[in-house]
């Protein structure tokens, strides 16, 4: 079993999954795996409608996500799916598996307001070269809408300061897109590479954030130290800190100016519209009774609205 989930894997990445993604669903399809041995499986052809079932109902007793579960279903169905079109299996047992649902979608978590955004930012050190890169680290995840993982990627030749554009290359589904800078991530990014080379050692790769201790390329563990003290700075109270909520915030607030459902699509990088247009839950007012009437139109793009530019943080529209 685990040598036809490596196979499925490789013909992934032959299709272009990224690394992330290559790993994400090996985790998902091992824990299957793991729990189909336990109920007397051996091959995958043992594999029963119920197991599957029984599999998904073990998920929601341990307490997974809905979202989890989810997406954990639908990676079971296209493996089995894979399996058959292949002529590995006679029968697909997922084929009537049930995408558990409990109702709506969670929400995200509640976005930072603008003014909480600008405090963070207001009250960001920026007295090292240090400072100067983890400040530029936060206007790019709020201003830009980045994953820490296209956070992390980015290279110096990925920004135009020139055009005000920073180039996402193979992001989440290894999609490309180029992103608008707002002015004040522009200061910041400025800022920093005047001074990005006193923390390079040996050869310049490139990388626009090098690490301090290395000389080498960012990784995802120093973004996660960063907010880690942030969260402390912040106090216990205070709403839990993480780069998905400033990803999260960024496309409420365009919401509320009056961004179009379909520009914060293209401006997340997300591939399906469903996945964006949860945000409308978290608009409140006209936005969304707007939304909830006219779901047909929202859906092939025929509602759109002239977004307005916040206060201080510029809109990226």
């Amino acid at each position: 079993m685990h040598l036809e989930i490596e196979r499925y894997l490789r013909h992934g990445q032959s299709t272009g999954w990224v690394d992330a993604t290559v790993r994400h669903y090996r985790i998902e399809l091992v824990g299957m795996i793991a729990f189909l041995r336990r109920r007397g499986c051996r091959r995958l052809a043992d594999v029963l409608p119920a197991d599957l079932d029984a599999y998904m109902q073990h998920l929601l007793d341990i307490g997974r996500a809905q979202r989890s579960r989810v997406h954990i279903a639908e990676t079971i169905r296209r493996f089995f799916r894979w399996l058959q079109d292949g002529g590995r299996l006679v029968t697909c047992p997922a084929r009537t598996l049930p995408v558990p649902e409990d109702g709506k979608a969670p929400l995200p978590q509640d976005p930072l307001s603008e003014g909480e955004v600008q405090a963070i930012f207001d009250s960001f050190p920026r007295g090292t070269v240090t400072d100067l890169r983890n400040c530029c680290i936060l206007e790019l995840l709020y201003g830009c809408g980045l994953r820490r993982a296209e956070c992390v990627a980015l290279d110096v030749d990925d920004i135009d300061l020139t055009r005000r554009t920073l180039h996402v290359r193979q992001g989440k589904g290894s999609q490309d897109r180029l992103m608008p800078v707002m002015q004040t991530a522009l200061a910041a990014v400025k800022d920093y590479l005047a001074v990005r080379i006193q923390l390079v050692q040996g050869v310049d790769n490139g990388a626009l954030f090098i690490a301090s201790q290395s000389g080498r390329r960012l990784g995802a563990i120093s973004i996660a130290q960063l907010f880690r003290a942030l969260r402390k700075a912040r106090g216990p109270d205070a709403p839990w800190l993480h780069p998905h909520l400033l990803r999260h915030s960024i496309a409420v607030h365009l919401l509320r100016r009056g961004a179009d459902i379909r520009y914060i699509q293209q401006f997340l990088g997300h591939s399906c519209l469903d996945t964006t247009k949860i945000y409308l839950r978290l608009v409140p007012g006209h936005l969304k009774k707007d939304y909830d009437a006219a779901m047909p139109e929202f859906a092939i793009g025929l509602v759109t609205a002239s977004p307005q530019v916040p206060e201080h943080h510029d809109s990226p529209v």
